[in-house]
């Protein structure tokens, strides 16, 4: 049986009486692994609420350990200056292999809170990359990738506050190739969709752990490894600031000679498709968890005159009215290997929302009088 280790440190667990409580919601979800649903919605709720305490300025660590196939060690640590008052569960759903949950609650918060709580980055989506084509060949699930792409896209969609995930279309064959340092790529691709991050994905291995052997009557099937490796980018300072490799296996439930469909419900019910669901769905909840105390970070795209300017997020990304913003110049130095390191400097006077629409809006410079000193491609965050 699964032992979950469960360490809270408050560090804080009195809230003075003047300080003021904001209202979060947040969405957990979790694989249903064995017909398993009230195990599902456990892990479900534990994801929102964890969701939660990073609003609080907490600090979520989480530990995995495999022996076997089997989850031997699943330690969460917590540490947070803050609490949650009257958590409610706002909806529960179950759709296919997944169940969701969605909590509220007040937030009282401690000092260490994340000054972009309850923001959304937009994250480009790209699909991912076929080490081996000929792994590939067994099912002919050569569009695995394309259809992972997908999948990431809606489970994107459905499960992470803090992301506004775009699917990738329509880019070159010689797109973006995990695992290189071509930050100009990564650039050039995000800023055509106006995008903040980058999630890169690549299958590093289908293999099957042995021989398949066919019978009269299939009693038992191979293994089959799914192994991925995921890297998340920083568009706007070029730099990579999570790196995962996830590997996994289970039963491939298919004849010898099957075609596959990847993008079926037979391929993604299956005990195959779900444990390659559940590793997804294990990366994007890391990424999720990572956003949601990432500054919120934008350019400067367009002069508008009249000490205003267009930026190039937007309600989307949960910007409001009257918000203030910082402005900084920034430069890169290119050192071997096209790495890029970045130089910053304070454009002289910070920036306010005055308009905002769902992709953009316009902020006008807090202090005329440095005005000048602000310019197009410049970087602003809160």
């Amino acid at each position: 049986m699964q032992k979950r280790l469960l360490h809270l440190v408050w560090l804080v667990l009195l809230v003075p009486l003047f300080s003021q409580a904001a209202y979060f919601e947040a969405q957990g979800q979790a694989a249903i692994g064995n017909g398993d649903i009230a195990q599902a919605k456990a892990k479900a709720t534990q994801a929102a609420m964890q969701q939660l305490l990073l609003y609080s300025g907490a600090s979520v660590t989480s530990i995995q350990q495999m022996s076997g196939g089997l989850l031997t060690l699943d330690q969460l640590e917590i540490v947070t200056k803050g609490t949650l008052h009257n958590i409610k569960i706002l909806q529960e759903s179950q759709s296919l292999d997944f169940y969701t949950v969605r909590l509220a609650a007040d937030v009282f918060v401690g000092s260490s809170q994340c000054s972009a709580a309850g923001a959304r980055h937009s994250l480009l989506i790209l699909a991912p990359q076929l080490r081996d084509q000929q792994q590939a060949r067994i099912g002919q699930i050569y569009q695995l990738p394309e259809s992972l792409g997908l999948r990431a896209y809606n489970l994107a969609r459905e499960y992470s506050p803090s992301m506004l995930p775009i699917q990738a279309s329509n880019l070159p064959i010689n797109h973006y190739q995990s695992g290189k340092n071509t930050f100009a790529a990564i650039k050039n691709y995000a800023e055509k969709y106006d995008a903040q991050y980058l999630l890169a994905l690549e299958i590093e291995n289908l293999s099957l752990s042995g021989p398949y052997k066919p019978t009269f009557v299939q009693i038992s099937y191979p293994e089959r490894h799914f192994v991925m490796n995921a890297r998340l980018y920083s568009v706007a300072d070029l730099e990579e600031v999570y790196n995962k490799r996830v590997s996994v296996q289970s039963q491939w439930k298919f004849k010898s000679q099957e075609i596959v469909d990847p993008y079926s419900s037979k391929f993604w019910l299956s005990s195959y498709g779900q444990t390659v669901s559940a590793a997804l769905k294990q990366v994007l909840g890391e990424v999720d968890s990572l956003l949601a105390c990432q500054k919120l970070q934008a350019k400067i795209v367009t002069d508008l005159g009249d000490n205003r300017w267009q930026i190039n997020i937007g309600s989307a990304n949960s910007l409001q009215v009257g918000q203030q913003m910082k402005v900084q110049h920034q430069s890169f130095q290119w050192g071997d290997w096209d790495i890029p390191r970045q130089q910053r400097f304070d454009a002289g006077t910070d920036v306010t929302i005055e308009q905002v629409f769902q992709k953009s809006a316009v902020v006008k410079a807090n202090d005329p009088s440095m005005a000048d000193s602000i310019q197009l491609g410049d970087i602003v965050s809160r």
